[in-house]
């Protein structure tokens, strides 16, 4: 089977993160506490999920095949007008003040993609259809979630008109945990503003988000 350069390019970079994941964690380690500060891993891991994150949006830039079935086209959720899906419902809006698109993008696509099987196994299929933003489809079909990432902030839709109880209750499941991550970047540790992935217009506005949740 003939591989694409894109292809050979995403494994070559999925081996460089592991390794370079693997490199920061081991010299950390051996780093004593008393020498290091205690928000050095934090700034250092920031910029290097900043780095890769960039890395990827290049990577995806440059991959003109919009053929390929398994690319999680838009087009096959719904359409979309002006950055909104058309029969969709906004349900969460965090406004960013500052924000390190690349390495917030790709921090919280990992816990999206790690969440598909949450509460049990095969509950969502999560796809891409561009840098911007995640979908993830509940099993039933009854409903989407669709997480877009702009200099703005971060937006949560639903589409779906008559979303299934289960789904409503797998998916406060979902964002309570993206909500929790983001609250992670924005107030763990002690780390200067400039240095985190994400810093808020309003500093309450993620508990905010948390009431537009079925189930908080």
């Amino acid at each position: 089977m003939i591989r694409s350069a894109s292809y050979h390019r995403c494994t070559i970079a999925v081996w460089s993160i592991a390794c370079a994941l693997f490199l920061l964690s081991a010299v950390d380690a051996f780093v004593p506490s008393h020498h290091k500060p205690a928000h050095h891993t934090s700034h250092n891991m920031a910029g290097f999920l900043d780095d890769v994150g960039k890395f990827f949006e290049g990577l995806g830039n440059n991959n003109n095949d919009s053929s390929d079935p398994e690319s999680g086209n838009a087009g096959e959720i719904a359409e979309e007008i002006d950055g909104v899906y058309v029969g969709s419902t906004r349900i969460i809006t965090v406004s960013a003040k500052t924000m390190k698109l690349g390495g917030l993008r790709l921090y919280s696509n990992l816990y999206l993609m790690g969440a598909q099987n949450t509460p049990e196994k095969g509950s969502w299929k999560a796809s891409q259809s561009d840098n911007s933003e995640v979908n993830l489809r509940y099993c039933d079909l009854s409903g989407s979630i669709i997480i877009q990432f702009t200099e703005d902030g971060v937006t949560v839709d639903r589409l779906g008109s008559a979303p299934s109880m289960k789904y409503l209750i797998a998916e406060s499941m979902i964002l309570n945990g993206l909500l929790d991550e983001l609250n992670a970047i924005v107030f763990d540790g002690d780390v200067a503003d400039e240095k985190r992935l994400l810093t808020l217009v309003e500093s309450d506005s993620i508990e905010k988000a948390r009431d537009a949740i079925s189930f908080g």
